[in-house]
């Protein structure tokens, strides 16, 4: 059986998760308080459209 990373689904579930935290990272690390609070946005929305696209 093959292992659940290895499948397209595990794949996307996989970049899903470094994009998210690539975006809390670049929040963090802003000074703009508008920026902060878009790349925050962008994170919470890619979480909610994450978990209504799981299987």
């Amino acid at each position: 059986m093959d292992d659940e990373r290895t499948t397209p689904t595990g794949d996307r579930y996989d970049r899903t998760q470094e994009l998210i935290a690539d975006l809390r990272r670049r929040a963090e690390d802003c000074d703009d308080p508008r920026e902060k609070a878009n790349l925050q946005r962008s994170a919470d929305s890619l979480v909610r459209l994450a978990a209504a696209l799981r299987p």
